[in-house]
């Protein structure tokens, strides 16, 4: 296949709800508003690269549903090419109840569904189309969808395909073991400073981002929220603030910025200009109400850009304008 961008996870319905506050255990919870639309973490990060200008493919699982042909119509709808999604009549299509407060925060019930039953066979044989595999974390929280994962991330690295993996709290919290046999299949290791707290036990960041890549990442980003990044890349490491934007809802947020750190390392960004971008990704979707098509593009990016100095400024500016890509795949390496 032929993408510049293959991401494996998760595809499903958001119904967005908000809230003044979310409800006490047997309480009630009136919302003012509601929007009903495609989400994920995988679909999200698939609908960035693509707003950015990356070719991007989708392989995750739907049911046989109303809700699955609605998740597909919209998300092939923003370019996201849609030829390798699963449909299975075992489970529906996956749901989430996502409750937004004023502050800008997402509280969020999850029906897996059928996500988790993507099957191990519809993986691609063949991956040297692609430029970077990108993994959803929650594709490692159950069978058969983990082997699915396991597979792709072996035959991508088996023809020099970089893998990144975006961990959430639930694989940090849950399924640590399987998380950690699972890293030396990962170049590019993308997670929240709380996870790799409770993954590592230690709580400062650089020291815990060295001791989780003994396991294999090559590049670990981990993310500070308002507190920007820490992105260690090698030997070496780099802090990026995040820009500062009001916060609107903070659904998409992490799936944005592994977005624009995968986005920046394949156009050949050194690793401060990628953490850079990526923290604008992150700041460009909590300004932003909603997630799946509503998450920015470059226009919003460019807007958080006059946060950072000129020169770090204009460097990401003509990265987002950039129509090509480099020849040289994904990694956290400096190039000259």
């Amino acid at each position: 296949m032929n993408a510049d961008v293959l991401v494996l996870g998760d595809l499903n319905i958001d119904l967005a709800l908000d809230v003044p506050e979310f409800p006490l255990p047997g309480g009630e919870g009136v919302a003012s508003r509601q929007r009903i639309g495609f989400g994920g973490s995988a679909a999200n990060t698939a609908v960035v690269l693509r707003q950015l200008g990356l070719s991007t493919a989708l392989l995750a699982c739907l049911g046989e549903d109303e809700w699955g042909t609605l998740a597909v119509s919209g998300i092939s709808a923003v370019g996201v090419d849609t030829s390798l999604l699963q449909r299975s009549d075992r489970d529906g299509t996956s749901l989430n109840i996502v409750a937004v407060t004023p502050d800008g925060e997402r509280t969020m019930l999850a029906y897996r569904g059928a996500s988790s039953l993507l099957d191990p066979a519809s993986v691609p044989g063949d991956l040297r189309g692609v430029r970077c595999l990108h993994l959803s974390g929650y594709a490692l929280l159950a069978e058969p969808q983990r082997s699915a994962a396991t597979t792709a991330a072996t035959r991508a690295r088996a023809v020099g395909v970089p893998v990144s993996l975006d961990v959430p709290v639930d694989l940090a919290c849950s399924a640590s073991p399987e998380l950690l046999a699972f890293l030396p299949l990962v170049d590019i290791l993308v997670i929240g400073a709380d996870e790799l707290h409770r993954l590592t036990g230690i709580s400062d960041p650089e020291p815990s981002a060295r001791a989780v890549a003994r396991y294999g990442p090559g590049t670990v980003a981990v993310k500070q929220g308002a507190g920007g990044v820490v992105l260690l890349t090698g030997d070496d490491v780099t802090q990026a603030p995040a820009p500062r934007v009001d916060v609107v809802d903070s659904t998409g947020a992490g799936d944005s910025f592994c977005a624009g750190l995968v986005f920046a390392l394949l156009r050949g960004a050194a690793p401060a200009d990628a953490a850079r971008l990526a923290n604008a990704c992150g700041a460009a979707a909590v300004a932003t109400l909603g997630a799946g098509a509503r998450l920015p593009g470059p226009v919003e990016v460019a807007r958080v850009l006059g946060f950072f100095e000129p020169p770090a400024r204009d460097r990401l500016l003509t990265l987002l304008s950039q129509q090509t890509l480099d020849t040289h795949p994904a990694s956290g390496e400096t190039r000259g």
